[in-house]
């Protein structure tokens, strides 16, 4: 029996679609220039978490439906959800900064197609401007991180979930992460600034522990464990734990602490870790109560930004950059041009390629809707949901 807290992740849920919104918003307002105020790299995590709880929900349901799982037509939906969209802003938006100087070689194009991004960026890097300007690439290094999760993820799940090892197995790479993040604060950093580069600290040092598949697999493994949770025996309890006020306030307690404490080591090593075990309670609570947080995530254009939040985390990037080389400096115009190409970047790439993919998604098996009626109008809760 489907509860009342942990969300269906058979169904559509547009108060998911409203955290995606606040999540994409979050590293976009981040990245204009407000990144000393707000926790951009907590709208990645929070994208994990919802992409480990979604699709490992799915699975789990057609693991329950059909004894297994179609291996081949899961990763075709990936390719299909994901490539299009993606490819066509490399595309362009590698050969705009080499129009204006940039640098792109064979391998760092070849990386940024084929999810190699984080890894490339931190050991070789995509070469900014001599003005300072970044390439419009690094920021695929969250897209690398989570395809790399479920390449070898939905075969380990298949494997596992019928011992009951599924749980177990997950818990043990939330630990291991934390310890290897442990380890490598030790090894990279000095203090409270970054080491000298090379060996597995990588060139780019500070970014070592924020971008690497390696360090960053438990955000999607917290969510995936709640979605093996909410198909276990264990989900009753679970949704009561959940919607016990004091857990609620104690994981947000947990949450806005981590915004407070500025200690690098604590940033580095357990900021994820905490952050992700909190959304492990402020998630479920927040979609699956009827309550006015709900309803705001609900609101038509907070779910319609959710629904856009891939091609506006695509684009945001290049208008960065853009904006950096036409203007320098953080004011009105740049303002302007960011938000601009932000915007009509985003819509395009979501009504001109994400969703002429969606039928296309559907022969493979995915229950993914286009938009119905009004941009404005959500998709309703008793809709399947898209993957």
């Amino acid at each position: 029996m489907i509860g009342s807290i942990l969300p269906d992740t058979r169904r559509y849920v547009p108060s998911l679609d409203g955290l995606r919104a606040g999540a994409v918003m979050l590293v976009i307002l981040s990245h204009f220039g407000l990144d000393s105020v707000v926790p951009g790299g907590f709208g990645v995590t929070a994208f994990f978490w919802i992409s480990g709880y979604l699709l490992t929900g799915q699975m789990l349901a057609e693991i329950t439906r059909t004894g297994g799982l179609d291996f081949g037509r899961f990763y075709l939906r990936r390719v299909l959800r994901l490539m299009p969209a993606a490819l066509v802003y490399i595309v362009l938006a590698g050969v705009g900064f080499v129009v204006i100087g940039g640098q792109m070689t064979p391998l760092a194009w070849f990386s940024a197609i084929f999810y190699g991004a984080n890894y490339y960026d931190l050991y070789v890097m995509f070469p900014p401007l001599a003005s300072g300007v970044q390439s419009p690439l690094t920021h695929l290094w969250s897209l690398a991180v989570e395809e790399h999760f479920y390449i070898i993820w939905p075969v380990v799940l298949l494997a596992l979930y019928r011992r009951r090892w599924a749980a177990p197995a997950l818990l043990a790479v939330c630990v291991v992460e934390l310890l290897w993040r442990w380890y490598l604060y030790d090894a990279c950093f000095d203090g409270q600034v970054a080491g000298p580069p090379g060996g597995i600290c990588g060139m780019r040092v500070p970014y070592r522990l924020y971008k690497a598949t390696d360090t960053r697999l438990d955000s999607i493994a917290f969510g995936a464990l709640m979605a093996v949770a909410a198909a276990s025996d264990w989900r009753a309890s679970i949704e009561r734990l959940i919607s016990w006020r004091l857990a609620q306030a104690l994981a947000l307690a947990v949450l806005l602490g981590g915004f407070i404490d500025r200690d690098n080591q604590f940033r580095e090593v357990l900021r994820y870790s905490l952050q992700s075990l909190s959304l492990c309670v402020l998630i479920p609570a927040a979609c699956g109560q009827d309550s006015l947080i709900r309803r705001l995530l609900e609101m038509p254009l907070v779910v319609l930004t959710g629904r856009l939040s891939y091609s506006l985390y695509l684009w945001h990037w290049a208008a960065v950059s853009f904006a950096d080389w036409a203007e320098p400096h953080y004011g009105i115009a740049w303002l302007i041009r960011a938000t601009c190409l932000t915007l009509v970047g985003g819509l395009i790439s979501y009504y001109a390629v994400e969703l002429p993919m969606v039928s296309l998604r559907r022969r493979a098996g995915s229950h993914a809707v286009a938009d119905q009626g009004s941009i404005l109008t959500p998709v309703t809760r008793s809709n399947p949901s898209g993957t």
